[in-house]
């Protein structure tokens, strides 16, 4: 018989218990070793998780940042190539600044599998795995949503356009690596740090709210009322999540309105103010809070007409 593992070490590949919430994704189940020191590894593995995520992106950023100012003949210094890029100054900028951002998506599926045991497929739901119909509806409810609630809350405020030069380049390079962008956030803050957290306090309502502050938090600088507003997001998919089984719904949701926002930025000529936004106003708050949360009703919606499991399921016999 192998020894059990020890606090230091990985624990074996196992599933989680049954008729478990997401959350509770990583408690070991009753067959496992008691040897799990369960809460050092939850608190160990977010600071893995954290820090693998803060070195790789800026690895990724600094390696972006690079290739830029070579192929742009290193008009400038690489410092300035560098402000160029992560500003959204330079159209590579988007790609480069998405693609490291995702970062986590890796890094959350590495340490779960090695240090908690956890395959892939336990991280993305309780299915367990991807549960492709549901991402898909959830993409158009959040495009659908997000953007009917944002246009209807303009009113006849006059729009503005100014697009750079090859905007349509611009826009697909939003299209295409901005999912990815927030595919990994939603690994991270709705995925590790939620299971984590549900692994340690065992209540999944620690988990959402300590998991939203956090999300809210690492956006940097910025003003109560942008803070509220990442925070309500944080709470709108933390909540999808537990109450659909899997992080499809917030991943949907999170790519609609980052594609959204990123998109009407191309084309209004203020996407380097976008990128760098630290000031909003309360009713732009209370507008985008209503969204989140209508956009995350539908998703329960659909996730309970199309039968999906809440909970992980029984062992087969």
């Amino acid at each position: 018989m192998s020894p059990p593992p020890t606090p230091l070490s990985g624990v074996a590949l196992h599933d989680p218990p049954a008729g478990v919430d997401y959350t509770q994704v990583m408690v070991l189940p009753e067959s496992a070793t008691p040897d799990s020191g369960m809460g050092f590894r939850a608190i160990a593995g977010i600071i893995m998780v954290f820090l693998g995520y803060l070195v790789g992106s800026q690895l990724l950023l600094y390696l972006g940042s690079t290739a830029s100012w070579l192929a742009r003949g290193r008009a400038t210094g690489f410092q300035d190539a560098y402000r160029l890029v992560v500003g959204y100054h330079v159209p590579e900028g988007i790609a480069i600044v998405d693609l490291a951002l995702a970062c986590p998506i890796v890094i959350v599926l590495f340490v779960a599998r090695v240090w908690n045991g956890i395959a892939a497929r336990w991280v993305i739901s309780v299915r367990p795995g991807m549960r492709w119909v549901q991402l898909s509806i959830c993409l158009v409810i959040g495009f659908v949503v997000l953007n009917g609630i944002y246009l209807l809350a303009r009113g006849d405020t006059p729009w503005q356009s100014a697009p750079p030069p090859n905007a349509w380049v611009w826009i697909v390079l939003v299209v295409l690596t901005a999912p990815l962008q927030a595919a990994g956030e939603e690994f991270l803050f709705r995925g590790y740090l939620q299971q984590a957290l549900g692994a340690l306090t065992g209540r999944w309502w620690i988990a959402v709210v300590v998991s939203a502050l956090v999300f809210a938090a690492m956006h940097g600088t910025q003003n109560l009322a942008l803070f509220a507003d990442r925070f309500g997001f944080g709470l709108a998919a933390g909540l999808m999540v537990v109450l659909t089984g899997g992080l499809e719904a917030s991943i949907a949701m999170h790519a609609a309105n980052n594609v959204s926002t990123f998109s009407y930025a191309v084309i209004g000529g203020t996407l380097v103010q976008t990128r760098a936004i630290d000031q909003s106003s309360w009713t732009t708050t209370g507008v985008n809070v209503l969204s989140y949360a209508l956009a995350g009703a539908l998703a329960v919606l659909v996730a309970r007409l199309l039968g999906l499991r809440r909970r992980t399921p029984k062992p087969s016999v």
